[in-house]
């Protein structure tokens, strides 16, 4: 997709929702490319405000789209905020059973198949646009900062929610993460969803959630 009224740069998927762009996608195939070339696209080759012109709507923040993939045969990267050389990108990707990245596709296709088979559905899209994307404002009530679930973060929180509405309240489960993987949404995130939780007969499963935590830190961010 053309974007810009400045130059021919384009861009090579973007999903909408009735008409709005919502996703950004560079597509690599690791036949030539690697995902550090869609990510060194977005950083030196698609500039929110290029220099001495107009800013770009699609690209711009808070008001452009809402998330940026790096996508390859391999792997992805997502980006809430494009900041030209100081983007952040995190990874998007499943594990390769322990370790990073992706593991093989048991049918055959791309390790990234899961992408646009599970995560850009129909119905899960709506639920993370709806449900999981969260702003963050700053003292002026002013947006610094939007937060979109990683894939592990998606993961943990639907196979909980399902998981309590086939076995029913009562049960014990365990999430790990990492250093540095979002616990804190992770906590939040079910929080909100089981407070929220209905069976097949509208009945709500919880009256109450407690959170227990030993950090400030953590209170603080919930």
């Amino acid at each position: 997709m053309h974007y810009s009224q400045q130059n021919e740069n384009s861009i090579d998927l973007v999903l909408f929702l009735n008409g709005l762009p919502v996703a950004t996608v560079e597509l690599k195939t690791d036949f030539t490319q690697s995902i550090g070339d869609a990510i060194d696209q977005y950083r030196f080759d698609r500039h929110p405000k290029p220099k001495g012109q107009a800013a770009e709507p699609l690209l711009s923040f808070p008001s452009g789209a809402l998330v940026h993939f790096a996508v390859s045969n391999r792997e992805v990267q997502m980006t809430t905020r494009l900041n030209s050389t100081d983007t952040v990108f995190l990874p998007f990707n499943q594990g390769d059973h322990g370790a990073a990245g992706n593991p093989l596709n048991p049918h055959g296709g791309h390790r990234t198949a899961y992408l646009w088979e599970q995560v850009w559905e129909r119905q899960s899209w709506l639920e993370i646009l709806g449900r999981y994307l969260v702003t963050q404002k700053d003292d002026k009530k002013q947006i610094k900062s939007v937060i979109f679930p990683r894939y592990h973060q998606l993961d943990a929180t639907r196979k909980l929610q399902a998981a309590v509405l086939t076995e029913g309240p009562g049960g014990k489960y365990l999430i790990q993460h990492s250093a540095g993987s979002g616990k804190t949404n992770s906590i939040a995130w079910p929080a909100h969803f089981l407070a929220d939780l209905h069976d097949a007969q509208h009945n709500k499963l919880f009256d109450t959630v407690l959170v227990v935590s030993d950090r400030n830190v953590i209170d603080t961010q919930l």
